[in-house]
């Protein structure tokens, strides 16, 4: 290549986006993103995922994804374009619709059964990343990755922003992030988080989107979301000194 690499020359995703493969459908993607992708998604690779991408296009990156996931993986894939329908890989399947409608998107989960990752490359306005990241990811398993592309089209303006609330989807991944931190963002939780959870009389209240996410991560035009289940969090003062017994936690 001409220009110096964007991601890690040892990135096998990315070693298979610059080396191509003849009879292959071409991939339209930035270079920065392959680390990205590689950083959430590797831990997938030889366990049988189940991964849906939105916005097919070519339907090179559903070939991608599958040589990357390896064998057994399932691999979907959602566009509008009736002509997506057969692009991806022999045992694929491209379902034809809008990821703005909701219940599309559940008859689509509906078939595929709980996904493992989720990759939205589709339109990239704003109602359109919101409602098919609300949709979809009650339904993914945990752990599980939900990764948004191309949100760069937020900071663009015009149709790019179409949330009926005003929203951009950097505004609402924002927001994800103050969810995160339901227990530990009310200072008057702090004395019930010295408790160790399953000691405390009850459940501290959080949303289940606080329960089921475990970080929002920002990068250059992707925003990743990681869901994995959450203890509530424990405070504990631990002495160090091994020649000092630590007293008994609160509540034993």
């Amino acid at each position: 290549m001409s220009s110096p690499p964007q991601s890690s020359l040892l990135n096998p995703l990315y070693q298979s986006f610059l080396r191509g493969a003849k009879g292959r459908p071409p991939i339209d993607k930035l270079h920065h993103y392959f680390d990205v992708y590689h950083k959430h998604l590797d831990g997938f690779r030889g366990r049988a995922p189940t991964i849906l991408e939105i916005g097919v296009q070519n339907g090179g990156a559903l070939h991608m994804w599958k040589d990357y996931f390896g064998e057994g993986a399932r691999v979907f894939g959602v566009d509008v374009d009736p002509a997506c329908e057969h692009r991806g890989p022999p045992d694929s399947k491209v379902f034809i619709g809008s990821q703005a409608d909701p219940d599309f998107l559940r008859r689509v989960v509906a078939e595929t059964g709980p996904l493992d990752v989720v990759i939205d490359d589709g339109g990239h306005t704003a109602n359109q990343m919101i409602v098919s990241f609300e949709t979809l990811y009650p339904h993914m398993k945990s752990p599980g990755v939900y990764l948004v592309e191309d949100v760069c089209t937020q900071f663009w303006g015009g149709g790019w922003l179409d949330d009926p609330q005003g929203r951009t989807f950097i505004d609402y991944a924002r927001d994800l992030v103050s969810v995160l931190h339901e227990w530990t963002g009310k200072r008057s939780n702090f004395g019930a988080l010295r408790t160790p959870p399953h000691q405390r009389a009850a459940p501290l209240p959080a949303s289940d989107l606080c329960r089921a996410t475990f970080s929002v991560c920002f990068y250059d035009s992707i925003v990743v979301i990681v869901r994995r289940n959450r203890p509530e969090p424990w405070i504990e003062l631990r002495i160090q000194d091994p020649e000092i017994s630590p007293a008994p936690p609160r509540g034993g």
